[in-house]
């Protein structure tokens, strides 16, 4: 059958659910949305139909990025968000959906002076001394200017797309819809429980809407490197930001891109390798808070060498608490302590009802002897943070997003530090702030005793008045105990069973006397005028049927 929304308030979105079906089944989807209930007569025409035009389809990892691409900006960044959620998806279809082009036409120079305008409360030539009419860059929510402000400042000013914050609205309304249909419908739905899935995503691209947020991200990063030698963070322009503006200072340099193309002697591959993974573990470790898109397209040098960070739509916040987890985690991994390292990961990440702890307690196990013996020289980072992920994945663990961000982040600068030495050792790198992780660790743990500590003395407070009031209860006769054996009552049930079939079995046995004893007593003349074989079969049947639907009812009944 094919997909309807649920809600009347949903039918204006028909079309778009059309479209959206058609570009799935277009790029070789056909049979997922069929297994999701999701899948018309329309649509199996226009499979039809692609079949016959196209020679060949596209893996199911390449047709899913090319997918969506074609739906636009919600759409996109849902892709964005899926490549850190290794949780869900393979591995293959978290690499591809990484490389994800967001690059689309863009809009006029009119346009962008008439958002400018009408966000700013002035006329654009009044605010900048020079406004560049060619955008850097254009993406699917906004495209990036470079202007001067009358003070003779340089920025680079990124403005929202026309209409995108209506159009990712339905799409994101329309994803809930999908989403909630499916779960309702579907094996996969109480599997994955997509809604609340749904319901994450939607929070994170609606947050990333808002360039406040960005512009919040910018100015905690740029406070945290304030004085750093080799790290250097744009100054944000409160008074030409809003919701939909994002003014930035703007630093002239190469794009880590251009400089792995062609790297400079001064500084050199190496050193860049040094500084950057140094800025990203004083991030995580030290900060908590870190930049989680650090490809080579979002980092520049500077003339004077440092690293110019750029596009602070994603970061996250790894607060003290989840640090000392993080660190918890990571010491029982390192001592092969398998069931502290469970025991901590039931606290930090969701484990879904019905999962096979003894299956997940070998796969640990196996994880561990894996890297157990290694020096941290000849660790992977990339690669090990890729096998826990795909030990999550397939016990059905969910992360905090924050955490899968640090993860995705962590996989991208160790293949950008390979490009730029690939002696360089990301492992060996942290180890210098294994001494900031102990200590946090040890304050986690701290806190930790001192809460099971402070519980224990709101126990003991409790107990004088508790105890009294059962002693009162127990003195009046209102103290009631309930006791539950549920090995007793099966065996009851056994009896109660047995006996019904017992007593079935009396009647049946009383028919077949009944029966025979009518076979001997008939040459008995005045017995012959009484029916009485006949009498008491009837009676044995009508007493069968009535035991038998009292034992099919207590059966019931259970």
């Amino acid at each position: 059958m094919i997909f309807r929304p649920d809600r009347l308030g949903r039918l204006r979105y028909l079309g778009r659910y059309r479209e959206i079906s058609s570009v799935l089944v277009k790029y070789g989807f056909a049979r997922v949305l069929d297994r999701l209930q999701l899948y018309g007569l329309r649509e199996r025409l226009f499979s039809l139909l692609q079949k016959r035009r196209a020679g060949s389809t596209p893996s199911p990892e390449a047709g899913l990025r090319a997918a969506l691409e074609e739906l636009g900006p919600a759409f996109i960044k849902l892709g964005q968000l899926l490549s850190t959620r290794a949780d869900l998806l393979p591995l293959s279809y978290v690499e591809e959906l990484s490389r994800l082009q967001d690059r689309v036409s863009p809009f006029s120079t009119a346009e962008a002076k008439e958002i400018l305008a009408g966000e700013l409360r002035l006329d654009p030539a009044e605010l900048f001394a020079f406004f560049q009419p060619e955008p850097l860059a254009a993406a699917s929510i906004g495209q990036v200017h470079r202007a001067v402000l009358h003070s003779g400042e340089e920025v680079a000013i990124k403005i929202k797309r026309p209409g995108v914050d209506r159009l990712v609205r339905k799409d994101l309304e329309i994803l809930e819809g999908v989403a909630d249909f499916v779960d309702r419908n579907t094996y996969w739905g109480e599997l994955y429980r997509f809604s609340r899935v749904a319901g994450e995503l939607k929070e994170i691209i609606l947050s990333e809407l808002d360039y406040n947020n960005e512009a919040r991200n910018a100015e905690r990063l740029r406070r945290n490197f304030a004085g750093d030698p080799h790290v250097y963070l744009p100054r944000v322009y409160r008074d030409y930001t809003t919701r939909n503006v994002l003014t930035l200072e703007y630093r002239e340099g190469i794009t880590l891109n251009r400089y792995l193309e062609k790297p400079l002697a001064d500084p050199s591959p190496e050193k860049v390798a040094e500084i950057l993974s140094d800025a990203f573990f004083q991030q995580f470790i030290v900060d908590g808070f870190f930049h989680g898109d650090p490809h080579p397209g979002n980092l520049a040098l500077l003339p004077e060498g440092r690293i110019f960070f750029m596009d602070f739509g994603a970061a996250g916040a790894i607060n003290e608490n989840s640090r000392g987890k993080f660190a918890a985690m990571a010491r029982a991994f390192q001592s092969a302590d398998t069931a502290g390292l469970i025991g901590e990961l039931a606290g930090f990440a969701f484990m879904p009802p019905g999962i096979d702890r003894a299956e997940l307690i070998r796969d640990v196990e196996k994880l561990q002897e894996r890297y157990l013996d290694l020096p941290l020289k000849s660790i992977d980072v990339g690669e090990a943070v890729q096998d826990f992920l795909q030990l999550s994945a397939k016990h059905r663990l969910r992360f905090p997003h924050e955490f899968l961000l640090l993860a995705r982040a962590l996989v991208i600068l160790e293949g950008t530090v390979a490009r730029l030495d690939p002696q360089f050792n990301l492992a060996g790198a942290a180890a210098k702030y294994a001494p900031e992780l102990q200590k946090g660790y040890l304050r986690f743990a701290a806190r930790r005793l001192q809460n099971t500590w402070h519980r224990y003395q709101r126990l003991l407070e409790r107990f004088p008045e508790d105890a009294a009031e059962l002693m009162r209860a127990s003195a009046s006769g209102d103290l009631k105990v309930k006791l539950e054996l549920t090995e007793v009552n099966s065996i009851i049930n056994t009896v109660k069973d047995s006996g019904n079939r017992l007593g079935l079995s009396i009647i049946l046995a009383s028919l077949i006397i009944a029966l025979s004893r009518n076979v001997k007593l008939s040459f008995l003349t005045w017995l012959e005028r009484i029916p009485l074989g006949e009498i008491i079969l009837i009676g044995a049947v009508l007493t069968g049927l009535w035991l038998i639907w009292v034992t099919l009812r207590s059966i019931k009944l259970k």
